[in-house]
């Protein structure tokens, strides 16, 4: 039997070509079409009132579903919309399809904070304001796009071979940070290590999918305590420890594996500026659903559009 704290990891063969690279998906699209998803996953869960737990789940899910099946075949808006629909009811925290399909419009049509919304419009120009009955999917194709995201959920479940179970690293970390003594002298470095974990969800290198919560929960904190000038003890004075090595080894993270994760938590906000502005008020083109087959038309739009500049 598995141990509870820990996760299904991505196999070297899942993340060497993925099934929408094998279906026609250049690997920087595939990899702008996930932060796309995960970041409406946590923007969508943050209005539906959702706890980080649920949001983080949601998104494991969600990348888990894309290491098994295609972006052209199945819609990140679709999918996004069904694995959070899913998240909320096995971490007990259920929403309606409605008010998460609805969410999900109100976030690419109207400017949010979300960095996937669209730009603010011009006050000097009225015609670019949208309108307010666009902000929610309308009664006449509702029940289309909550049969999609139903479809969708059992997809995700027969596609993930029904392994649900999701250990988040946030507990972990306050554990860790309790046993390192570290809450003492600034209790800002838990606000500052589950900023670094809930960064790491949004991560190109699919951190959460390739790494075990612990070593999530390790590198969060070593950054965490450098920003927040927190002195971390030898591994000597740590309960469980007694080598000669770093604290990180007291939880069972090599060196390695610690300095690989800081690299990349370090990366993610330069990174998520880089994709924010390279498809700035194009957010909402690239995730259209075709409304009458639920088909992936901002996708297909797009490489048409690469084909053509290709000639």
């Amino acid at each position: 039997m598995g141990s509870l704290l820990a996760n299904p990891l991505a196999t070297p063969l899942q993340l060497a070509v993925s099934p929408s690279q094998s279906d026609g998906v250049p690997q920087d699209l595939e990899a702008s079409l996930r932060f796309a998803g995960c970041a409406l996953i946590q923007s969508a869960g943050i209005l539906l009132r959702l706890p980080q737990t649920t949001i983080a789940t949601a998104i494991v899910l969600f990348q888990r579903f894309y290491l098994i099946c295609s972006m052209r075949e199945h819609p990140i808006r679709s999918t996004a919309s069904a694995a959070l629909f899913l998240s909320s009811k096995l971490t007990e925290q259920p929403r309606k399809p409605r008010d998460i399909l609805n969410v999900l419009k109100y976030i690419l049509t109207v400017p949010t904070p979300c960095p996937i919304s669209p730009p603010s419009p011009s006050d000097s120009d009225p015609a670019q304001k949208s309108d307010p009955e666009s902000y929610y999917v309308p009664e006449s194709t509702y029940f289309a796009h909550r049969t999609l995201l139903l479809n969708l959920e059992t997809h995700i479940l027969r596609a993930i071979a029904f392994q649900t179970h999701v250990s988040l690293p946030y507990t972990l970390a306050i554990n860790y940070l309790q046993a390192l003594d570290a809450l003492k002298s600034n209790r800002r470095i838990v606000k500052v290590t589950f900023g670094y974990l809930t960064d790491a969800l949004l991560s190109p290198s699919l951190l959460y999918v390739t790494h075990q919560p612990n070593a999530l929960a390790v590198a969060a904190i070593y950054l965490a305590a450098r920003d927040c000038g927190v002195k971390m003890p030898d591994a000597s004075v740590v309960p469980g420890g007694g080598g000669e090595g770093g604290w990180w080894e007291v939880f069972d993270v090599e060196r390695e594996e610690l300095g690989f994760l800081v690299v990349c938590l370090k990366a993610v906000g330069d990174w998520v500026v880089h994709e924010v502005e390279k498809w700035r008020g194009s957010w909402g083109a690239l995730l259209a659903v075709n409304e009458e087959d639920g088909s992936a038309e901002g996708v297909e739009r797009e490489l048409e559009s690469r084909r053509r500049a290709e000639e």
